[in-house]
């Protein structure tokens, strides 16, 4: 079964107020580059499609998006594989040929050892129980946490080097993203292996909506989650122009979240299966992350190639306003 799978595609019967796009970052092991690329597909309310990759440069905050027809996307059966025009994205690493002239990026990287999130009866993917709700707004899948990654992308007459980088693999699919949401991700910490991600957003639920969250922690070799549905609580959330300040707490833990955006560029996201809206994400913000248990820190890590996207009304995220 595919909801076993959700880094397979999910879309093969939706035609309409649908997408489905994944989230693929890469950054090099000096930190000096990071690059992440999103393919995908997506069709609007009166069935009309397209495909799409968007790329971002982490060094600059530039964002390029590639349009292509529906026809150029396809996605492999009984596995992770996608392919957008000339460009192949999977678990096993990315070929992407993309645009022309100034806009030209190409990118030849292998993966290896990829960290996939454990799937159970009970909890298919990171979602958890809320994987099997079908009338779901949003779903997020985690495809891997870490992995290994090798080779160069070239843009813009340059060439970004990418052996001995971290790389890591998300998805989202639905009709339409949360009104708003903080996002942040990274694997860049200075023990290898050591990943974070975590989202905040509201959920539409049965006419009404509440404020959810996920957090997954792999910390050597072992992870932790934090979520909704795990016990665990919004304890604060506190957001301003470029930071934000998340605290969890429950069953006898607490993680504390800090976060300062640096450069930003502009995605697409969508809007009834529409790619109609703006947002902003930045993949160099500096993030500070620490878990106690009892009292007693047990882990902490710092980054400064994370990513981070704020978006929308935060008050809707019951959240305090940072000053200044």
């Amino acid at each position: 079964m595919d909801i076993f799978h959700p880094e397979r595609f999910q879309g093969r019967l939706k035609r309409r107020s649908y997408f489905e796009g994944w989230y693929f970052k890469q950054v090099s092991a000096d930190a000096s580059a990071a690059w992440s690329f999103i393919p995908g597909i997506s069709f609007g309310p009166d069935g009309r499609g397209e495909a799409f990759v968007q790329a971002i440069d982490g060094s600059t905050g530039t964002t390029e998006w590639y349009p292509y027809p529906v026809e150029a996307f396809s996605a492999a059966r009984g596995r992770f594989e996608v392919r957008v025009g000339d460009s192949v994205f999977s678990l096993a690493g990315i070929r992407a040929r993309l645009g022309a002239g100034p806009t030209r990026i190409e990118a030849d990287l292998a993966f290896d050892s990829p960290v996939p999130y454990p799937a159970t009866l009970l909890s298919p993917g990171i979602m958890g129980p809320y994987s099997w709700v079908p009338f779901m707004e949003c779903r997020h899948g985690l495809v891997s946490m870490d992995h290994g990654v090798s080779g160069e992308v070239r843009a813009r007459g340059g060439v970004a080097r990418m052996d001995g980088g971290r790389g890591y693999i998300e998805k989202d699919w639905g009709s339409s993203m949360p009104s708003s949401w903080i996002w942040s991700q990274t694997n860049s910490f200075p023990s290898r292996g050591d990943s974070f991600m975590l989202s905040v957003a509201r959920i539409p639920w049965l006419g009404s909506s509440f404020t959810g969250f996920l957090c997954v922690l792999r910390a050597g070799g072992r992870l932790r989650r934090f979520a909704s549905y795990t016990g665990h609580r919004l304890e604060r959330v506190e957001v301003g122009e470029r930071d934000v300040r998340i605290r969890i707490a429950g069953r006898g833990q607490e993680l504390s979240f800090e976060a300062r955006r640096e450069r930003a560029g502009f995605l697409a996201a969508p809007v009834r299966g529409v790619m109609s809206r703006r947002i902003a994400e930045s993949i160099d913000a500096r993030v500070r992350v620490s878990l106690t248990e009892g009292g007693a820190t047990i882990w902490s890590g710092e980054s400064s190639r994370a990513g981070l996207e704020l978006v929308g009304e935060s008050a809707e995220l019951n959240a305090h306003k940072l000053p200044g």
